[in-house]
Order: C-alpha cells, then structure tokens, then sequence
C-alpha cells in the first residue's frame, strides 16, 4: 500500500487526497455495478445510468475536464439525463474540474444536494483522551448470512430514515444479491440488550479502508453505540492491514469522529441534475 501520511503544517498531501478519492469513487462504482449501471468513460468524464428514477441510482462519478470538454460535454450529459427521464448525480472531489464546475452545474440547472467533509485518520494509534465512552453491552457482528443482511439493510434505511424509493432500491438489490461472500466490503452489525440496532459498512481495497453506512436507530441514539461502531469498523481496517481509513460525515457524526482523532482534509460535493 502506498505511504499516505500527511505532512504536518502543509495540509494533506496530494497522496492522502488522492487516497480517500479513490475510496469514494471506488464505492461509488461499486454501487452502480451492483444496480446494474450502464458505465461511460468520455475523456475524464466517468458517469453510469441504471435508468432507475432515484437520484443516486444515475451518478457522474469523475469530473475531470479542461474548460473547452466542459463546454461541451457538462450540457450534454445533462441533455442524456434529461432525454432518459432521470436525475443525475454529480459528485465533486478536489480533483474535480474545471474550476469553475459548480457554476457551470447551477448554470445547467443543478442543486447542490450536499456537502460533507472528507476524513481520515492513521490507525493503530491510541485513541486521543477526547474519545467518547462506548457501551460495553452492545455486541458488534459482521454480516455472514442473507438472513442477517436482511437485517443490517432494515436498520440502515430505519437509521437514516430513507424514503420508500431508497429503501426500494436497497431492498431489490438485496432479492437480486442476498449476501455475496468474499466481496471487499465488510457489513458491521451492532446488536444492543440482544436487538440490531446499527450498522456500519468497511470497504477494502487499495490504499486505504472507507468507512461508510454509520447508523443508528433514532431511539438508542446518545448511547456511545455509533462511537462503538466506528471503533469496530476501525478495528477491522486495521486486522486487515489497513493503515489508514476514509469517511465522509454527516453533521451528525461530525464530532464523534472528531473526538476519536480523525481530522478533516477536503470537502466532497454532490449536485443533482432532476
């Protein structure tokens, strides 16, 4: 794995950005293979379509062009969305160009859906003295089974609160899959006095560990328990070598995170085109 350390005073290093991209247009790829995505490569342009009317299910996954492809390209992808009756998710990186992309997306239409910031951390380190409690009755379990993945995708959508069209979306593709073995994601399930009731998802490969999927049942939230799955996550990253991992955070996990020593380095965008 390639040294991703950052360089202290400097920011992060153009290695370490790098490094968490990847993560997130890995996992994002990974998503469209799974729903089916018809993929597309145009110069630095990589986006898939599945056809299906959730926003997320059709995704620009790298934006990577010079102002005169823009020109050209930016309008008539949203044209293609707009001719198959869907919307299109544009996701930012700091690599994402031209410079002024989010112009040209507002200029076409397109919303800003949200803004996250990229984290990351070196594991194996002490937790810092900042590091919240966690419960020691919650139980954490990795995903074996189709039964059990039935039960990590109900307590993913509860947590998050997903509309019917997401949780349609999840739940299909778990009738196609059921649980594959051996694939480079790792499904976390967090059992409180006996009950599911979070979840986290590692994704493995390349360079660095991508923790995403952090949720938590409304009703046993302020517990320490998504403390106590980041942690189990992050554990997991480094059993399998891993010695950095990426996220992205919500508002809400914002300061979980913070306070176990991840630090900020980017923010990641994503535009939808509906």
């Amino acid at each position: 794995m390639t040294e991703t350390t950052e360089r202290p005073g400097t920011g992060p290093s153009p290695e370490l950005l790098k490094a968490m991209e990847s993560n997130l247009f890995e996992a994002y790829t990974r998503l469209g293979q799974a729903l089916g995505g018809e993929f597309h490569q145009r110069g630095g342009l990589l986006f898939f379509f599945t056809g299906r009317p959730v926003f997320f299910c059709n995704g620009v996954i790298c934006c990577q062009l010079s102002e005169q492809e823009a020109d050209e390209q930016i309008p008539a992808l949203c044209a293609e969305a707009r001719s198959r009756q869907v919307a299109l998710t544009w996701l930012l990186a700091p690599s994402s160009r031209p410079a002024d992309l989010e112009q040209r997306l507002l200029a076409q239409g397109c919303r800003l859906d949200e803004e996250v910031p990229g984290m990351a951390i070196e594991l194996g380190r002490p937790l810092p003295v900042t590091a919240p409690p966690v419960p020691e009755e919650l139980v954490v379990e990795e995903v074996s089974d189709t039964s059990a993945m039935a039960t990590w995708l109900q307590v993913l959508c509860d947590g998050f609160g997903f509309p019917e069209p997401i949780r349609a979306v999840f739940f299909d593709l778990y009738h196609r899959y059921g649980f594959v073995q051996g694939q480079p994601v790792h499904y976390l399930l967090g059992f409180w006095r006996g009950e599911p009731v979070a979840t986290a998802l590692l994704t493995v490969g390349g360079e660095m560990a991508g923790l995403y999927g952090v949720a938590t049942l409304p009703q046993v939230r302020r517990q320490g328990i998504g403390t106590a799955m980041t942690l189990a996550a992050m554990r997991q990253a480094e059993r399998l070598g891993y010695r950095h991992a990426t996220l992205q955070a919500t508002p809400m996990g914002l300061n979980v995170y913070r306070r176990l020593g991840w630090q900020e380095y980017c923010l990641f965008k994503t535009y939808v085109y509906a």
